[in-house]
């Protein structure tokens, strides 16, 4: 479970720190170029890492300093509870005046107080007696190895890389799967791939699936993947009416609203799996239709707020339905001056307004 994120000289995010402790599920509002959309991205980048990317200039470019102070260094810090155990990530990335690209200026991780491993630029120190250089370009977390899946760099990479950061855009979404993946993209264009990998690992999720399509589409039947090809399936669903009759539609043949509800439902089913797992979702809202918001947010909330391995939702909305379903003590405001200003969060439960309500405060911009 994420206790705490906090960022620092990252585009519009200076002393930027959010606190998630114990909170299954929360809200983030901010007006157009708040910095939504920067906190979402800095949060890839320690998802990219546990997926195994090192490369410092393909994970942080010279635009990611804030306001052009490349001088300054970005510092990146999560706080983990995973089985009882906190983990503490720090990363600073530098860009050296008269340097191409950036390189780590330190880096380390500590579990429950006391140090896995220590980076000052290039040197490490792993536990108490190793020793070693690794280049200042390439991030250090994915590149230790372990001997086994246990030990706690392996499980802190592991919970990074299951973070699933989420705008999914179904127009993009793949018509037929040709490979399965354990990760899903940012987009959701992989969709397919994604569930069929999730499917073959846990079987059971299926019937999850299934019973959340049908709560959102009455005459579903069934699903199922079909070959079409040497590698690739199709997924085709079954709808029948009350009179039996039956017709089947290919995922390409649902509507945009259709294809998130399948998403959501492989995702809510995914998280009831073996790990806990942090989601970050901008604007679920967008293709669902108004008389089902209300209905498609509480289940979203439900799912995360009842399992049991510890995994959080994190939405960013402007609907007013959605921000409804949410408490002020659960939603975060980010609010920004202007282009040449750092984002400010505040939790909406320290803020003073005169509206009967928040949302009322929000869409009055008092809240601003």
């Amino acid at each position: 479970m994420l206790n705490k994120f906090y960022v620092h000289q990252y585009r519009c995010l200076q002393n930027f720190e959010i606190s998630l402790k114990d909170q299954h599920s929360a809200l983030l509002l901010g007006r157009n170029g708040a910095g939504k959309s920067s906190f979402f991205d800095a949060v890839e980048v320690l998802q990219r890492i546990g997926r195994g990317e090192t490369q410092m200039n393909t994970l942080i470019c010279e635009t990611d300093f804030a306001f052009g102070e490349t001088h300054k260094p970005i510092h990146l810090e999560v706080s983990v509870t995973l089985q009882n155990r906190t983990y503490e990530y720090v990363l600073e990335v530098e860009l050296p005046e008269k340097f191409k690209q950036p390189r780590v200026k330190r880096e380390s991780l500590a579990v429950d107080g006391q140090s896995n491993f220590h980076r000052e630029e290039g040197k490490v120190q792993l536990g108490k007696n190793t020793e070693f250089t690794l280049d200042w370009h390439h991030v250090g977390l994915p590149l230790i190895s372990t001997s086994n899946n246990d030990a706690p760099i392996a499980h802190f990479r592991a919970w990074l890389s299951r973070i699933i950061v989420l705008a999914p855009s179904p127009r993009g979404f793949q018509r037929a799967s040709k490979q399965e993946t354990p990760f899903l993209n940012r987009a959701a264009g992989n969709t397919l791939d994604w569930v069929r990998h999730q499917l073959a690992a846990y079987p059971a999720l299926y019937t999850r699936i299934a019973e959340f399509m049908a709560l959102r589409m009455p005459d579903f039947a069934n699903f199922k993947f079909e070959s079409t090809g040497k590698d690739e399936k199709e997924l085709i669903f079954k709808f029948r009416d009350e009179g039996f009759n039956s017709l089947e539609l290919n995922f390409s043949q649902l509507s945009d609203g259709e294809k998130i509800y399948f998403l959501t439902a492989a995702v809510l089913s995914a998280i009831t799996n073996e790990e806990s797992v942090l989601c970050l979702w901008d604007e679920p809202d967008n293709f669902v239709s108004l008389p089902e918001l209300s209905h498609f947010i509480i289940a979203c909330r439900k799912a995360f707020e009842n399992n049991t391995v510890q995994s959080q939702l994190f939405m960013s909305s402007h609907n007013p339905r959605t921000i409804n379903e949410f408490s002020e003590h659960n939603t975060f405001l980010v609010t920004r001056l202007s282009h040449l200003s750092p984002s400010r969060l505040e939790r909406v439960a320290d803020k003073l307004y005169l509206s009967p309500t928040f949302v009322e405060a929000y869409e009055n911009g008092e809240l601003d």
